[in-house]
This record gives C-alpha cells, structure tokens and sequence, in this order.
C-alpha cells in the first residue's frame, strides 16, 4: 500500500477474485469513505482490485503518513477503528444481501447507493456490464430488470446513462439492507451520504 485514497465526487469499487477469475464487488467507496485507509494502517497490503466505476475528483495521501498518524493521533486512531467496524459491518449486510434477496431488490439498492455515494444528482454513468459484474449476474439479468424499471417509469437508460425518474418507487423496490447500513452509519458516527445529499442539493 503506497496511498490512501479519499474519494470527493465519483465512486470507487473494491472487487475481489478468486482462482477461477470470477470476481464480486464486495465495497463500494464514494465521498463517505475512504479506500486503503484500513489496510494502510494495519497489514499494508490490499487483498481487493480498486476500480473507479464512476469517474470524480479526490485526493490521496502517503500510507506511511497515514500509519503515522494512526499512531501519534488518539482521536484519528478512534476515526480509523470505526470505519474499519463500519466495513466490516458492511460488508457482512453485503453477504446476506447477496444471498437472501432478488436481483431486483440488489439492483435497486446498487443504483441509491450508487447515487448517494458519489455525490450524483440523478444521473449515473453506468454500463449493464459493471452492474452484472458488481451484482455477480449476467449482463442478460440486469438488461431484464432494467427493461422493467424503464417500462415502469422509475429509471430512463441510455447508452451508459442510467438515470433516476422516481427514487421513491426505487427506494419502495429495494431491499431492508440499505436501512440496515445506515444505522449502522448512525450508530458509529460515519457520514451518511443520502443525508448529505439532501443537505447538499
């Protein structure tokens, strides 16, 4: 690990992959993370791919400053515990997402957090191929329910731009997951973008 990234705008995606090649995304990180922050201050080694899904602005810093830090710093120490808890809490929500609920309740909760995260308005820059990739499903699958949410008017696609008409008949389309995520934000003091959004717009 030789940086730490903070993302301002856009969205970053952490994917890890197995023998066979298959991958998932397993975190996504907007303006409300951090990406290498945990692994820079503990075994300094990432054992994830980092991709930018949707493109930004951001800001980096030396891992061996940010380990310094974490040492010297009791009150950023504490920052950094809770984050990793928040990720850790997060990606266990993630597990039992994937493996309990629809490709349609994934898709729908993929899509709001994708909007919150990275600071977008209504419109994502986003291809059916990484949204098949990061719901672990065919690029056929996504296509299907993408046709459904168009039809039902909640989202208008088109060539890689995906945007959002009704938040509240997509948000009524997801899964309990994305409550769960945020209170855990709550719980641990992380920033909740969908609120910061509203704040924002």
């Amino acid at each position: 690990m030789e940086w730490v990234y903070f993302p301002i705008s856009g969205l970053l995606s952490l994917v890890s992959t197995v023998d066979t090649g298959e991958c998932l995304e397993t975190a996504m990180v907007g303006f409300d993370g951090v990406a290498g922050l945990v692994e820079a201050c503990g075994s300094q080694t990432s054992h994830v791919s980092c991709t930018v899904q949707i493109s930004g602005r951001g800001a980096r810093a030396p891992a061996a400053a940010v380990r310094s830090l974490m040492l010297t710093d009791p009150g950023f120490s504490l920052q950094v515990r809770r984050y990793a808890e928040f990720q850790l809490l997060e990606a266990r929500q993630a597990a039992v997402c994937q493996a309990l609920h629809t490709v349609e309740q994934r898709l729908a909760r993929r899509l709001l957090e994708s909007l919150d995260r990275s600071g977008a308005r209504s419109v994502l820059p986003l291809t059916q191929e990484s949204l098949a990739a990061a719901l672990s499903v065919q690029r056929t699958t996504v296509t299907a329910y993408a046709i459904q949410l168009q039809q039902s008017g909640v989202i208008a696609y088109r060539r890689g731009q995906l945007e959002i008409l009704d938040r509240t008949a997509l948000e009524a389309k997801g899964c309990v997951c994305r409550t769960v995520v945020q209170t855990y934000r709550t719980t641990l003091g992380a920033p909740d973008p969908s609120r910061e959004r509203a704040v924002g717009a």
